[in-house]
């Protein structure tokens, strides 16, 4: 059997090793010979034996497993997450991490309510250590996720600026579609999560009283009593978690969103020409500083001298231009200023469907510019807005949107 301290005395040793392999991890496994090499670049003293004995150890002590088949090294999994722990360089991982876990807090309800009913103690201190876990798990996804993004944040902010906004931010744009919007949607008012919650906390607190009012059980009084305490932490830092990361994502998606905008109007402008050529389309652009009488009048000697100079090395150059794109209109897509959108919603009825509304006054927006003017007016504090258990069905531009809609409450004016 290992020995636990021969183990963090090889941590010891070589943690700088340790802490090149975990950022390479990400990248692949890697040879005997490329921890040969750290090991050597760190600890430059040691002879070509001492270099291998080292290595050997890392081997011996099950920190280095080789792969299946294969004469390829990976990280020891346990090591790789406690080196990730220690030094907040984290994976970022799934709502369903987390969703699990919340189904498993559901189901051991059951099972301590059905234990307390039948006043089994033993049954109960077991069912409270393993809510009290799953509490701490849930807890600990929410904390790993936050320095997850926080970290993707970082990396795509100092990545080449030669790439695009679009590649330099692919991650964090995946980070906000597949961990904060699922996130969001799960512990929503509506949601199964807050019902789940609510329901534990009140069995917790039932529990208590129970036993403060007939005295049975008085010793796990103190158990429940922290399971119920660390239950609202968990609910608390799962928001203000979720809050922190969305603050970061937020200026980052609205820079890409603004950068997609011009670009789509650049590809309008392409198509443009390519259809009807340079002049056309800048002919109303181009600044006229010249009378109509100048244009048809003769330069002097030296002019036309200089010009028919620069016509004898004159060659024609061809230029390839870009595919035509279906640009829909080819008119820019101009998004509407928000001060003006935002007047204009304080006049409508108090029945009426914030996105619906949207969608009747700006049909030629884009979904993502239509989903920002939306997000943006249901933050706003002049519209009196209340948030509607029903979901909402709408179509817009080929897409369908699913939305909790906001409609102003009745004492709003109009």
């Amino acid at each position: 059997m290992l020995s636990a301290k021969k183990i963090i005395k090889c941590l010891d040793d070589h943690w700088p090793v340790l802490e090149t392999l975990v950022s390479r991890s990400t990248l692949g496994s890697f040879s005997f010979q490329d921890v040969q090499a750290l090991i050597q670049r760190n600890s430059p003293s040691l002879s070509s034996e001492q270099v291998f004995r080292e290595a050997q150890r890392l081997l011996q002590h099950e920190v280095l497993i080789p792969l299946a088949k294969s004469s390829q090294l990976e990280l020891n999994r346990a090591v790789l997450e406690f080196i990730q722990f220690l030094t907040q360089e984290h994976q970022l991982g799934t709502v369903g991490d987390i969703q699990s876990r919340i189904e498993d807090l559901d189901r051991l309800r059951g099972k301590l309510k059905a234990a307390a009913d039948t006043k089994d103690v033993s049954e109960m201190r077991r069912f409270i250590r393993l809510m009290d876990e799953r509490v701490r798990e849930v807890v600990k996804h929410f904390r790993k996720n936050e320095s997850a993004i926080m970290h993707l944040v970082e990396k795509a902010k100092a990545d080449d600026a030669k790439l695009s906004l679009a590649k330099r931010y692919s991650a964090v744009m995946e980070a906000f579609d597949e961990y904060i919007e699922p996130v969001l949607q799960m512990i929503d008012i509506n949601a199964p999560f807050q019902y789940s919650m609510q329901a534990l906390e009140h069995q917790l607190s039932e529990l208590i009283l129970n036993i403060e009012q007939t005295g049975f059980l008085q010793s796990e009084k103190e158990p429940l009593v922290q399971l119920r305490t660390r239950l609202l932490d968990m609910n608390q830092i799962g928001r203000e978690a979720l809050i922190r990361s969305t603050d970061v994502l937020m200026p980052l998606r609205e820079e890409l969103r603004k950068n997609t905008l011009i670009s789509r109007n650049a590809s309008a402008l392409l198509a443009h020409l390519r259809k009807k050529g340079l002049e056309p389309t800048l002919e109303q652009l181009v600044p006229k500083f010249s009378s109509d009488h100048q244009k048809f009048s003769l330069g002097s000697a030296n002019q036309i001298t200089s010009y028919m100079a620069e016509l004898v090395d004159y060659q024609d150059e061809a230029y390839q231009m870009p595919e035509q794109v279906d640009p829909g209109d080819n008119a820019n897509i101009r998004v509407p200023d928000l001060a003006e959108v935002l007047k204009s919603a304080r006049t409508q009825k108090a029945n009426t469907d914030l996105s619906k509304w949207l969608a009747k006054s700006y049909p030629q927006l884009p979904v993502d510019e239509l989903l920002f003017l939306y997000q943006e007016l249901s933050r706003a504090p002049t519209l009196k807005l209340q948030h509607l258990e029903q979901y909402s069905t709408l179509e817009v531009n080929g897409y369908r949107l699913t939305l909790h809609p906001f409609v102003p409450t009745a004492t709003s004016g109009t």
